[in-house]
């Protein structure tokens, strides 16, 4: 993994513990605790992807709208 993506995992993770430790301190409610992982874990599945040299989902998105000049409207 390059530094950088070493480095972007490693805020990832830090987030991450200061989520659960904000969701300790104030008991949030299940929804509001696990937007935020579900987030998080996308974010993770992104540097991962780009680890293993594959464009993620969203990325090829932007790419196909840019390619084909289309805004994302109907």
């Amino acid at each position: 993994m390059s530094r950088y993506l070493e480095e972007a995992a490693d805020l990832l993770r830090k987030a991450a513990e200061a989520h659960e430790e904000t969701v300790q301190k104030y008991i949030c409610s299940s929804r509001q605790a696990n937007e935020p992982r579900e987030r998080l874990a996308r974010e993770f599945a992104t540097l991962a992807a780009i680890d293993k040299g594959l464009l993620p989902a969203e990325m090829v998105q932007d790419v196909l709208r840019a390619v084909t000049g289309r805004n994302g409207g109907a």
